[in-house]
């Protein structure tokens, strides 16, 4: 039915959001010192493209 592949489209679209944002979180603390993070402003941080072109595979993918 459309509704369950709706359902199982949104999972895989929530899990991708889930990994986004932890891998977000690690990239920072990885990255940047205590200090630094302090002032940084998050607006300029760019997270590795390479991640954004493997999540989209994921979702294209279902």
């Amino acid at each position: 039915m459309a509704f369950e592949e709706d359902e199982e489209f949104d999972e895989i679209a929530f899990g991708i959001a889930r990994d986004i944002e932890c891998q977000r979180d690690l990239f920072l603390v990885n990255t940047y010192s205590s200090e630094e993070l302090q002032n940084l402003d998050l607006s300029k941080v760019k997270l590795p493209q390479d991640w954004f072109i493997e999540w989209l595979k994921q979702l294209s993918e279902k």
